[in-house]
């Protein structure tokens, strides 16, 4: 569920860097991802680094996470909690991640076969723009919270 502001207060104004990232975020969310819009937000040297994992995506690349998670996870909801923008063109963002394995996940090591085991984790995004297009964008997941979701604990 996204901040709500007190109906007294008025919302900040959003910076240009930050519409450009919540833009990224509502293209992901879309019932139908459009994957080329995505790629679009990115600068071609641009590039997606899955932090926990330490997989990287670069140039058109970016879109093949994004719809990696759709297809193992096709409930996945990204809950934005708080943003955090800086004069030196990066966003940060806290954010929960929301879904039910539903479907193959590929990790550096193979393929997780679906669980049907629902997760909610916290994530926090860094985003570097330049130009009005993203720069870099690095995400740390709390990859062990998602797999402990995934896979039944020893002796459980």
């Amino acid at each position: 569920m996204p901040l709500a502001w007190p109906a007294y207060a008025k919302a900040p104004a959003l910076t240009a860097n930050e519409a450009v990232v919540r833009e990224l975020y509502r293209v992901a969310e879309a019932k139908s991802l459009d994957a080329d819009k995505f790629v679009s937000l990115f600068r071609d040297d641009g590039y997606f680094l899955d932090v926990s994992s330490g997989q990287r995506w670069a140039g058109k690349q970016v879109r093949e996470p994004v719809i990696g998670l759709i297809k193992a996870y096709p409930d996945m909801h990204r809950e934005l909690l708080k943003f955090y923008s800086t004069a030196d063109n990066v966003v940060v963002v806290e954010l929960k991640l929301q879904g039910t394995h539903r479907g193959d996940l590929p990790l550096p090591d193979g393929v997780l076969s679906a669980t049907n085991k629902k997760f909610d984790v916290s994530c926090c995004d860094v985003w570097h723009l330049k130009d009005g297009k993203v720069k870099s964008f690095h995400c740390y997941t709390n990859l062990v919270a998602v797999l402990k979701a995934d896979r039944p604990l020893a002796g459980a």
